[in-house]
């Protein structure tokens, strides 16, 4: 298990450090098949600006995370749309609407990884894997499965939780958001 998780650890460096050398230094990913969202000087600026991501981009405000995206360090979020907080109903309010929130900062640590990963670059490990499936660790101790089929990638809580890659990624700074369809932890 150390061993296997070495090897995702490396993997992971791996794509950052291939998708750093493969980005323009302007954050653009001019050169993939998905069109990524104009470059803002931070991520959770870029967020504010996208239809569709408000409430990820409320809860970096809100939980002090944004001022990670300020600092050179590159991160990929994988981000819930709003759709995804409304379908969860009166958990999800709560959680974004708590006067104390350490709970909404775990979530989004839960779907924070280090290194700026394209979803180009996540699905070519995925296909270079031996089993069809990359593990990722994230921010938040936790490890995010990545898998694909028909085309779509789709990734996997450890609580059983899924979401599909959907739409254009959004960059800003040195990270990049990945909407996904839904959120990744039981509420």
């Amino acid at each position: 298990m150390r061993k296997e998780r070495l090897v995702i650890g490396l993997l992971a460096c791996c794509l950052a450090a291939c998708s750093a050398q493969d980005s323009p230094p302007d954050g653009s990913d001019k050169g993939s098949t998905t069109t990524a969202a104009t470059t803002i000087e931070t991520l959770p600026q870029a967020l504010d600006n996208t239809a569709g991501l408000q409430t990820v981009a409320e809860a970096l405000k809100e939980t002090g995370i944004e001022g990670v995206f300020r600092e050179k360090a590159a991160y990929t979020l994988i981000a819930p749309e709003d759709d995804a907080f409304a379908r969860l109903g009166d958990p999800a309010k709560a959680l974004t609407e708590a006067d104390d929130h350490a709970a909404l900062a775990a979530l989004i640590k839960d779907h924070m990884l280090t290194g700026y990963m394209t979803p180009q670059d996540i699905a070519a490990a995925i296909k270079a894997s031996k089993d069809g499936k990359v593990e990722i660790p994230t921010l938040g101790g936790g490890t995010l499965t990545f898998t694909a089929a028909g085309g779509t990638v789709s990734v996997a809580a450890e609580d059983g939780t899924q979401a599909s890659f959907d739409g254009n990624p959004v960059t800003g700074g040195s990270s990049i958001a990945i909407p996904v369809t839904g959120v990744l932890k039981k509420l």
